[in-house]
């Protein structure tokens, strides 16, 4: 076929022609986009994920700077409550201070020193700081001495608590002497 033969079909038959080269027309093009559908779908759940994520955080960012300042606040109180190592003079103050709340007679009362931490381990930010103290007082003294350093300003755990009866043979009351060993948590 020459472009002579070529121009009498196109004026013999025009319609069919122009449709059969829109045809192709088509075709090339659908097998040149089949490959931008995937990758059109691929964004599409890309940009429909960070849309649902966005969603969420503007949900959950409703009462954040409340919640944020509740943290720093609950942050605050928690540091407050432990015992600084370093500060033994603060630290034994805290037991004669409930000794002369309680009524109780401290004895012996001393920080001991705080274990080593695990060879090739992180040094800890809170470790117990443990303590031992004898005390002698009537039963309820020495309960209530108790209950006050377990309820008191500092997070506490009984390691060992022994009772004896008092021996003084001029102690005719119903006096008791007890060993504690007690752990407050706190920063080496």
């Amino acid at each position: 076929m020459t472009g002579a033969d070529l121009t009498a079909l196109f004026k013999k038959h025009p319609i069919a022609c122009v449709a059969g080269l829109v045809c192709v027309a088509c075709g090339v093009a659908m097998y040149f986009r089949s490959g931008a559908l995937g990758e059109a779908q691929a964004r599409f759940e890309e940009k429909d994920g960070e849309a649902k994520k966005i969603a969420a955080n503007v949900r959950s960012a409703a009462g954040l700077a409340e919640q944020t300042e509740e943290m720093k606040e609950a942050g605050r109180q928690f540091e407050s409550r432990l015992v600084r190592a370093g500060q033994l003079a603060s630290n034994l103050q805290f037991f004669y201070r409930l000794e002369a709340e309680t009524g109780v007679k401290l004895l012996d009362v001393r920080q001991n020193p705080i274990p080593a931490p695990r060879a090739g381990g992180p040094r800890p930010t809170y470790a117990p700081v443990p303590f031992g103290m004898s005390v002698q007082g009537t039963y309820p003294q020495v309960l209530a001495f108790i209950r006050r350093i377990e309820s008191g300003p500092h997070f506490a755990r009984f390691t060992n608590v022994t009772f004896t009866k008092s021996t003084a043979e001029k102690d005719v009351t119903d006096h008791m002497n007890v060993s504690i060993a007690v752990e407050l948590l706190g920063t080496p």
